[in-house]
């Protein structure tokens, strides 16, 4: 398989939240689908309990095709999202993290610190990723080669 266009990114948030202590146990990327119909990139970083989150808390990062818009989903673009664990395995309904979704890998990780800290996370100053750019053109490039096409309307 080759590289997903999101792996440096994630990478390098992945050294970011080392750097404020805040790692994570476990961070996996793929190509996801919605309803088996349209795909998806994602990356879900598993991190451990915290004080705030006694279970542990996914950070997850996603790019959607907008193909599916119409339908309620996702916009195209990225976005950082959050959930707390539960017990039992499950996890809350994912909430936005808010900034932006190709934020500077240590915005991210000074916003996860904030919400680990304080239970929330404020809005940050804009403050792009050095290889937002061609991340976006590669996200592109995948959902016209790897995503499926939206189902056609009926005539």
């Amino acid at each position: 398989m080759t590289e997903l266009p999101h792996a440096l990114y994630l990478t390098q948030t992945v050294l970011a939240l080392a750097d404020v202590g805040l790692d994570p146990d476990t961070h996996t990327l793929d190509d996801c689908d919605t309803r088996g119909t349209h795909q998806y990139l994602r990356g879900i970083l598993h991190h451990p309990p915290y004080r705030r989150f006694p279970h542990g808390l996914l950070l997850i990062w996603e790019w959607h095709t907008g193909i599916e818009a119409a339908d309620g989903e996702p916009e195209r673009g990225p976005v950082w999202l959050w959930a707390a664990l539960k017990a039992d395995g499950s996890n809350t309904e994912p909430a936005t993290l808010p900034i932006d979704g190709y934020a500077n890998p240590s915005q991210v990780a000074a916003a996860v610190d904030e919400l680990v800290e304080t239970g929330a996370a404020v809005k940050r100053r804009p403050g792009r990723w050095w290889g937002a750019e061609s991340l976006d053109t590669d996200c592109a490039t995948w959902a016209t080669t790897a995503a499926p096409a939206a189902p056609e309307e009926p005539q």
